[in-house]
């Protein structure tokens, strides 16, 4: 018998060649994934919602009240105590800093007010000069620093700073004759805390609901008698505001 070696090579180079060709890519792929791993996607990394500066505004209301006592009770023989109420509005700048969770800040505050207030039929020796008083608080400033926590779209905080106020006393109000009531314009300095809730709306734009307590402390001011009297503001301001921060 004579076996053909010639006729049977074709055959078993054409299997080890589709056995070789079908072999390949999976070698191929194995190789290119070794030398090449896949990367993992960065992460996304999303600004603060509240770092940034901002600008908004605001208005409410006030309600202040005035120790006034007389040493020398030309005005009244006892304290007078006044109660004043009013609206106050007007705008604020300001700029936070997020870490995590919680927010530092500083803003700065400034409102044209009404809040006003009296007590009449005084009972001081110095006649129609002491018939009555009143007081009329006309403007505010306030410049505080902020911590707060967020979470979600929701910012609450605490602040404290300086405050600044012009006051419009009088005295002798409701006495008849020239020259009443006569008014007295003086500025105080004082302290200033408080606190509020801010939350995001649509945008950069923020809506606040916010308290704030100022203080000013005993001042000797002339009221139109002859010697000074000692006179002490303490105001609570209720407001709502808006704000726009400028982030990127």
């Amino acid at each position: 018998m004579t076996i053909s070696i010639v006729g049977s090579t074709p055959r078993w180079v054409a299997r080890a060649a589709a056995i070789t060709a079908a072999g390949l890519p999976l070698s191929t792929i194995s190789v290119l994934a070794a030398d090449f791993p896949v990367q993992p996607r960065p992460p996304i990394i999303e600004r603060p919602l509240w770092t940034g500066f901002y600008i908004g505004v605001q208005g409410g209301g006030g309600w202040a009240s005035s120790r006034l006592v007389d040493p020398y009770f030309d005005i009244s023989f006892t304290a007078v105590d006044i109660r004043s109420s009013g609206w106050e509005a007007g705008a604020q700048v300001g700029a936070n800093w997020q870490f995590g969770n919680m927010v530092v800040g500083g803003e700065l505050d400034a409102l044209g007010a009404s809040i006003k207030g009296s007590a009449l039929n005084l009972d001081g020796a110095g006649g129609p000069v002491a018939s009555g008083v009143s007081q009329d608080y006309r403007a505010l400033a306030t410049g505080t620093g902020r911590v707060g926590y967020a979470w979600g779209s929701y910012l609450g905080y605490i602040k404290a700073g300086v405050a600044w106020a012009n006051i419009d006393s009088q005295s002798g109000v409701g006495a008849v004759g020239p020259g009443f009531p006569i008014d007295v314009d003086h500025q105080r300095t004082g302290l200033t805390a408080g606190g509020g809730l801010e939350m995001a709306l649509i945008g950069n734009l923020s809506a606040r609901l916010e308290y704030n307590f100022i203080y000013f402390g005993t001042s000797s001011i002339n009221l139109g008698s002859h010697l000074p009297v000692n006179v002490d503001h303490q105001i609570h301001l209720a407001t709502l505001g808006l704000n726009w921060r400028f982030s990127e």
